[in-house]
């Protein structure tokens, strides 16, 4: 079990590696993963979306953060 500082600064217990922290509408969503190719993947997408102001304005993206274990 890894321990996770969330982007709202709250600590989680997850059986993960990597968490990708999405912000969208004012609210973080947390997505966790066991591999790096997973997590860069959707790091990834969600940066591309980010790029695009239609996709930010249709899904309310704001940030998006990879976060490590403490």
């Amino acid at each position: 079990m890894q321990t996770f500082t969330l982007a709202t600064g709250r600590k989680v217990n997850k059986n993960a590696d990597f968490c990708v922290a999405t912000k969208c509408n004012g609210r973080w969503s947390h997505r966790y993963f066991k591999s790096w190719q997973g997590a860069q993947n959707e790091l990834r997408q969600t940066r591309r979306f980010l790029s695009n102001p239609d996709m930010v304005a249709y899904y309310g993206l704001e940030a998006v953060n990879l976060i490590k274990p403490d």
